[in-house]
């Protein structure tokens, strides 16, 4: 009876060795899923209540932080995956004080230093393979590398904080995340033979793609609850910090971005028209394309979000289509797509202004 106990927790053992992936990929998926529903229905989730007022969005008191279980499949693939330590804590810490940002109130420069920090814990240990792989591609100089540095510490805090700006309507950040992190990991473990750093972070970018699926019923349709900053900030940075370590070179690093190109584009955009306006950059607002659409238009929170999910496809697609091709084909269609988005915003932006120009007669 014993012989036959253990062979059968032998077999266990090594039915789940076997699928280990397919366990893990379910997990992500169960664990997005939970941290939404857990949050959705805590007893004092007063405290994470986001209540509408004049810049939001929606129309009635929703908890946020449903991104927990984001974070919680993203440590959980990690450690199984065995990412390097430095990587899991530095997602840890921006996740961690956003989630304590979703409680109470966090400075804008106490937010910017915890950032700053976890992007040099994601840079530092990757100097080494940082140097080998681009110092010859930028002739060997070593001003330019370091100026390649602060062009990633800029773009690990930048697009941590894109995403989070970007999710302000329902199901928008969770179906996006569902798109870049999903379409990277699928390119990334096509594309070649992988080295010990990057088959692990394939494998979690699907993973985190899972989860987020996991979460999205909870919040694409008539939302029980919000992703929260602990969600959202996590998703850029941990974005970012999969373009810096999967691509094998600088085209390739923007052709990986241009997997979340409507996001940057819309951030860009506004950012641009509200500084024109003489606005506090710091300040709430209502101004992005798809809060334009929602509030003004009227558009369902899901359509939006679906419309900026097929757009993400779509570009971020024909981008890695395209890299074979070299930096002149990357680069006339991106900036094709940036001129076309662009021009849609302009067009939304004048309708908006003739609507209030009506409205004040």
């Amino acid at each position: 009876m014993i012989q036959d106990l253990s062979a059968s927790l032998i077999g266990i053992v090594e039915g789940i060795a076997r699928y280990r992936l397919i366990f893990l990929f379910a997990t992500c998926t169960g664990l997005g899923a939970l941290g939404a529903w857990f949050i959705a229905g805590i007893a004092f989730r007063e405290h994470l209540l986001d209540i509408p007022n004049e810049r939001s969005s929606h129309t009635v008191p929703t908890p946020r932080g449903g991104g927990v279980g984001i974070l919680a499949a993203f440590l959980l693939a990690g450690l199984t995956l065995r990412i390097p330590t430095t990587f899991l804590f530095a997602g840890f810490l921006v996740s961690a004080v956003s989630l304590y940002g979703d409680y109470l109130r966090i400075s804008v420069g106490i937010r910017l230093f915890f950032q700053a920090l976890a992007a040099l814990m994601v840079l530092f240990p990757l100097l080494p393979r940082l140097s080998i792989q681009y110092v010859s591609q930028l002739g060997s100089n070593p001003l330019l590398f370091l100026l390649l540095l602060l062009v990633f510490f800029l773009f690990l805090i930048g697009t941590a904080n894109f995403y989070n700006f970007m999710d302000g309507i329902d199901g928008i950040a969770g179906f996006s995340g569902v798109i870049a992190f999903g379409l990277m990991g699928v390119y990334v473990l096509n594309r070649g033979p992988q080295d010990d750093l990057q088959m692990p972070f394939s494998f979690l970018s699907v993973c985190i793609a899972l989860a987020c699926l996991g979460y999205l019923p909870f919040n694409m349709f008539r939302a029980k609850v919000f992703m929260g900053d602990v969600g959202s900030i996590l998703l850029g940075f941990v974005f970012a910090g999969h373009v810096i370590i999967l691509a094998t070179d600088l085209l390739e690093i923007v052709c990986l971005a241009a997997l979340l190109f409507p996001f940057y584009v819309d951030e860009l955009t506004t950012m641009v028209v509200r500084l024109w306006n003489g606005e506090n950059l710091l300040q709430s607002h209502r101004g992005h394309l798809y809060q334009l659409l929602a509030n003004q238009f009227g558009i369902p929170h899901w359509k939006i979000a679906l419309f900026y999910g097929t757009a993400q496809l779509l570009i971020g697609s024909v981008a890695l289509i395209a890299y074979p091709y070299g930096a002149g084909a990357v680069l006339i269609y991106l900036t094709l797509c940036f001129i076309g988005f662009t021009v849609l915003t302009a067009h939304v932006r004048k309708r908006v202004a003739i609507g209030k120009g009506a409205g004040s007669l």
